[in-house]
């Protein structure tokens, strides 16, 4: 996975990848991979995760980086990050991302983000997350980002699926990273 990453960020000025967790395991070893893969290339990752994972993730990281590369990756606990205010909301969390994303501008540093996507179940989520991960698009093809959002399986239901296909170019599924035959770019902002 870690050459498939490479490729895809070379490639391609932005990136937007959607992620269906179905295997955890596979799930870690393809994130230590696109973490690897960007400190190969000088750039640090924004690493939007559970407290549960995050010490798994460090837990390998440590195992093939160097301490100084370590410190290209940085951390946000997933939970507090997308349900701060109580419910998902994208403007709080696009508010949130900014602020986070502004020292990487500011010292010009060239930055990756994968970002573990976990919201409590409410009335009307799909087309909250519709509407966010179509904003999410519009800014990863403005700014050039490169970012992969990955959901849980058995909270996906399959209306949020299709959804979610519409609104990323590429999908993970297995260990190949694919284009989305259902991608529809979004107007950018």
């Amino acid at each position: 996975m870690k050459n498939q990453f490479a490729q895809l960020i070379q490639n391609n000025e932005s990136v937007h990848i959607y992620y269906n967790i179905d295997d955890m395991r596979s799930y870690l070893d393809n994130l230590v991979s696109y973490i690897v893969s960007g400190i190969e290339q000088e750039r640090h990752t924004l690493v939007i995760e559970s407290e549960r994972l995050i010490p798994l993730i460090f837990e390998k990281l440590e195992e093939i980086l160097t301490e100084d590369q370590l410190t290209y990756i940085h951390t946000i606990n997933n939970f507090d990050y997308y349900c701060s205010s109580g419910s998902f909301q994208p403007a709080i969390i696009f508010e949130h991302l900014s602020r986070h994303l502004d020292p990487f501008y500011k010292n010009n540093t060239s930055f990756q983000i994968c970002a573990h996507v976990e919201c409590e179940h409410q009335e009307g989520i799909v087309p909250i997350l519709e509407e966010f991960e179509n904003e999410a698009d519009k800014l990863v093809n403005k700014g050039g980002l490169h970012l992969v959002c990955a959901y849980d399986e058995e909270r996906v239901p399959e209306v949020l699926k299709l959804a979610l296909m519409k609104c990323h170019p590429y999908l993970i599924l297995g260990n190949k990273i694919i284009p989305s035959n259902l991608y529809v770019m979004t107007d950018a902002v």
